[in-house]
């Protein structure tokens, strides 16, 4: 178990400054910063421009800027943002929970639905359940999160369900409780919909697949021999064995709900990362990119790390090779 722990933190510091590393160079690849738009405004002096490049560091070679950053980094202080003119810590700290309450909804939506679902149509296999289903998540699947999201906004258009943009309503911004929780709930249903809808697709087939696999198995047919519940059987014996695939895929889908959040943020003007990462790229912001990289590899390869943990725990196969 120890030694488990520690290849995967050193694994994740390796693949977390390649990110990071990767990333600042790209970002000083690209032509220009934020200051070359100050620069064509005639009322700023060249005297000025000189000046910022050397308070925010842009005037040193690309590896002492890199380093300076990381430092920083260790310190708590992730930079400063140009065009917010505020600290990016302070930022990232009032999108990030809406950004990652949106992923974790739509997190619990998608498998919520996808895994009981694939386990009783698989149980009938060619059934009218599992043929609809199974056509449901080719749909799912071809339909892109943005377009889902589009189809959203129109829904919420026509019927004057749901609240279209932001994560509160004006009259209830300043009112906290259960009415300011409500509203935020009926703010977060169609995009975490729109996000389970786009994800649904995959769980569903992965799980389906797992599940007739585990039901052809020789230590499934014996179970079932025994004259054990139908409940016993599917969740003591289905399910258990075929939720580990998944779990080694849920780093990945996690990956995928956060790209795709950004595009959903963007369609529903969701306050989360996603509008913030659009307007710093727009922007040259660097400071601000470079944090907002930060933020959501951490988040990726966290639950990289959670899969793994929850696979050690749940399939004993997996601790071969690490004890002790």
């Amino acid at each position: 178990m120890i030694r488990m722990i520690l290849i995967r933190f050193v694994h994740f510091l390796v693949v977390l400054s390649g990110i990071l590393f990767l990333s600042f160079l790209l970002i000083h690849l690209a032509p220009g910063n934020f200051l070359s738009q100050m620069a064509m405004n005639p009322q700023v002096s060249p005297a000025i421009i000189r000046q910022l490049k050397a308070l925010y560091g842009l005037d040193k070679p690309f590896y002492v800027q890199f380093f300076d950053w990381v430092v920083a980094v260790v310190h708590g202080n992730l930079g400063y943002s140009f065009s917010y003119h505020l600290s990016v810590v302070q930022l990232l700290a009032s999108r990030i929970p809406l950004t990652l309450l949106l992923t974790v909804t739509a997190v619990i939506l998608s498998w919520g639905m996808a895994l009981p679902f694939a386990v009783y149509g698989a149980s009938r296999p060619g059934g009218w359940l599992d043929k609809t289903l199974t056509s449901f998540s080719y749909l799912s699947i071809s339909i892109p999160s943005f377009f889902l999201a589009l189809l959203g906004v129109l829904l919420a258009g026509a019927t004057g369900w749901f609240p279209i943009g932001g994560a509160h309503s004006e009259a209830s911004s300043s009112s906290g409780g259960l009415s300011g929780l409500g509203d935020l709930l009926r703010h977060l249903i169609l995009p975490a919909m729109t996000l389970a809808l786009g994800s649904f697709g995959v769980l569903y087939r992965l799980m389906r697949s797992s599940v007739l696999e585990v039901r052809s198995k020789p230590y499934f047919a014996a179970a079932r021999a025994r004259g054990l519940s139908v409940g016993t059987l599917r969740v003591r014996y289905l399910f258990r064995n075929a939720l580990n695939p998944l779990i080694t895929v849920f780093g990945m889908e996690l990956g995928g709900l956060l790209s795709g959040a950004a595009f959903v943020e963007m369609v529903y003007a969701w306050p989360g990362m996603g509008r913030l990462m659009l307007h710093a790229v727009m922007t040259e912001d660097l400071y601000l990119v470079m944090g907002g990289i930060l933020a959501g590899s951490l988040m990726l390869l966290s639950g990289n790390i959670l899969a793994d943990a929850l696979l050690y725990f749940l399939d004993p196969r997996s601790r071969e090779g690490f004890s002790i």
